[in-house]
């Protein structure tokens, strides 16, 4: 304990001590811990040059970019030519030997850009002809060939510095001609560009750029601001829906910045280590990690990890992931799962309450919901995603309902959920169902049968409302009659008030 003390007091007063040697102008925070960064192993670093590392979400997997070796994929063609290679956390914590992933990412001098979630990858480089944005996602041979993220915004900025694609896939950070500038995707269109202003922005080159998965916390590189030499890696906020107000960058301080160039610098989910790259291209680079202070990282997330599954075999499928804010249904973002395992991990920024669900042609999603409201600090929890094939005798329980306590009216944050069932019935004209309508056993028993089946009944006039005609409907009051969990616990009773619908006929 004594021992600990003393090292973190160390850490403190070696930071201080570098300050104090600092010029007057740098802004920074007093008062906090600051770890010294660690040049990575020989697993990682080598002679030749190391830059851009990209890590997984959950911290696992390190991808960077290395420039001149013999084992780049058209190394004999042109030696300066630049691929990705990976390497992976073992069981005892070490990376293990770095491998080039190979064709067909890597092709015409590729670099990796960020790695939005664990099935995608964002790439930089020519596979197709052209210098632009491409993406490859995880299938079930591997690596898809990279296609055009975007051919307008490919086209628009060939001659950009860096890109970067937010973990949400709708936002991207462009630096051009030393400026930061960010781009929204409007349904299928992006939006023109906007300034990030000069809050953030100087007369000199800020590039490099990384967007938290808040979406409110930018981290990147400048020559402006005032820095130890080199480039320097900042950190600021975004203060508003503008996109244009920041507050002033705060230099990430001496034990990260040097006389030297720093730059590339990417976090997992948790924001607790940073990984950026020392050094210039034409000496070698090399790639760094540090622990950050809690005071510099981006504010809290929770990484949603689990496996995307067919509701009736249990097998695991792929399928894309959207995720929504619950207040407005507006989506925020979206990804995929591993057509091998079913894997998916998605970040979810705190303040908010979300609801998710995979989808899949000929499958109808079984939706979840997530508070996040009250979220303090970085959590990783688990959820594997049902799909349920659309076919007679498929119960489908409708999880993001919801009504006030002892109540049959359906709260707006219900409409989202009930206007995918009535779209699966235009779809399906000729399909019935059966809606049924659940409690769980405290109260009075026929108490609990008239709720159930009210509620039931308010979804069926919610479906009546949206052009479903009757005949095509059932509705039923169960009760407390079909359990599907113990009434011992909260959970139990929880899971037990429910509705849901049973696919009677097709009707094909």
């Amino acid at each position: 304990m004594i021992n600990t003390i003393v090292k973190s007091l160390s850490l403190f007063f070696i930071s201080q001590s570098l300050f104090a040697q600092a010029p007057n102008n740098i802004h920074y925070l007093k008062n906090v811990q600051y770890f010294k960064a660690q040049k990575l192993g020989d697993q990682v670093n080598s002679s030749y040059d190391e830059a851009y590392p990209v890590v997984s979400p959950d911290g696992k997997t390190l991808y960077f970019t290395r420039a001149g070796h013999p084992k780049n994929v058209d190394y004999s063609e042109d030696p300066r030519d630049q691929d990705i290679w990976y390497t992976s956390k073992t069981n005892g914590g070490l990376w293990s030997d770095a491998a080039n992933i190979g064709l067909p990412v890597n092709a015409n001098n590729t670099s990796l850009v960020n790695m939005p979630n664990i099935n995608t990858l964002i790439i930089w480089g020519a596979p197709l002809g052209y210098t632009g944005v491409k993406i490859s996602q995880k299938m079930a041979t591997g690596w898809s060939r990279p296609r055009n993220f975007y051919r307008h915004l490919s086209n628009q900025y060939k001659i950009a510095e860096n890109i970067f694609v937010g973990s949400d896939l709708k936002t991207i950070v462009v630096s051009k001609k030393g400026d930061l500038l960010v781009v929204f995707k409007k349904g299928r269109e992006w939006s023109n560009p906007v300034h990030l202003g000069g809050i953030i922005n100087t007369d000199k080159k800020e590039s490099v750029a990384f967007l938290a998965p808040d979406n409110k916390t930018l981290y990147f590189a400048s020559d402006g601001h005032p820095g130890f030499g080199g480039s320097d890696l900042f950190v600021s906020r975004r203060l508003d829906d503008t996109w244009k107000k920041w507050s002033k960058p705060i230099n990430l301080g001496p034990t990260i910045n040097s006389s030297d160039n720093e730059s590339g610098l990417y976090m997992p989910a948790s924001g607790a280590f940073a990984y950026f790259h020392r050094g210039n291209r034409l000496k070698g680079r090399d790639i760094y990690r540090v622990k950050m202070p809690t005071k510099l990282r981006s504010q809290a997330v929770v990484l949603v990890k689990g496996r995307v599954l067919d509701a009736k075999t249990k097998k695991p499928i792929g399928a894309s992931i959207s995720y929504h804010n619950l207040s407005d249904n507006a989506e925020v973002g979206y990804s995929t799962s591993d057509p091998k395992d079913g894997s998916y991990e998605v970040a979810l920024p705190s303040g908010d309450k979300y609801s998710y669900l995979a989808q899949k042609k000929g499958y109808y999603a079984i939706s979840e919901n997530i508070d996040l409201t009250k979220l303090a600090k970085y959590r990783e929890i688990k959820v594997d995603l049902l799909i349920t094939p659309i076919e007679k005798g498929a119960k489908i329980r409708l999880n993001n309902l919801f009504f006030a306590t002892n109540s049959i009216q359906l709260q707006a944050e219900s409409f989202a959920e009930l206007n995918r069932l009535a779209n699966m019935l235009k779809q399906y004209p000729k399909m019935t169902i059966q809606i049924g309508g659940h409690t769980d056993n405290q109260g009075n028993a026929a108490s609990n049968r008239l709720l159930s089946k009210q509620r039931a009944q308010s979804v069926g006039n919610y479906l009546l409302g949206k052009g479903i005609d009757s005949t095509r409907m059932k509705v039923k009051g169960f009760g407390a009659s079909q359990s599907i969990a113990p009434n011992t616990t909260a959970a139990g009773r929880k899971r037990n008030r429910r509705v849901e619908f049973e696919i009677l006929s097709k009707g094909e």
